[in-house]
């Protein structure tokens, strides 16, 4: 599905705010509602700089303890779920 190198970024119709320092989400298109906890308020922010995944696990591991097997495996998890939910772009390479 994507590696190492995949850059990500919002969904252009994912409309957000921030409720108690976490991001709540609204994808316009398929009207999923989503209240992230803080780990997934922490990605959505950094999806600002359209990190690559390898980007995006090394901030995770500055923020929090976690060995870089857990941050991969739990970064590709809430990737791919938010992919779904159309509220993550995939930026093709290129």
């Amino acid at each position: 599905m994507f590696d190492a190198l995949s850059r990500f970024k919002q969904h252009h119709n994912a409309v957000y705010t921030e409720l108690d320092g976490e991001v709540t989400l609204f994808q316009s298109d398929t009207c999923d509602y989503l209240v992230l906890n803080n780990t997934g308020s922490v990605i959505w922010r950094a999806l600002g700089s359209r990190p690559t995944f390898d980007e995006l696990c090394m901030q995770l591991q500055q923020e929090y303890e976690v060995t870089p097997e857990e941050c991969t495996a739990s970064t590709q998890a809430w990737l791919e779920v938010a992919l779904q939910k159309k509220v993550v772009v995939l930026i093709p390479n290129g």
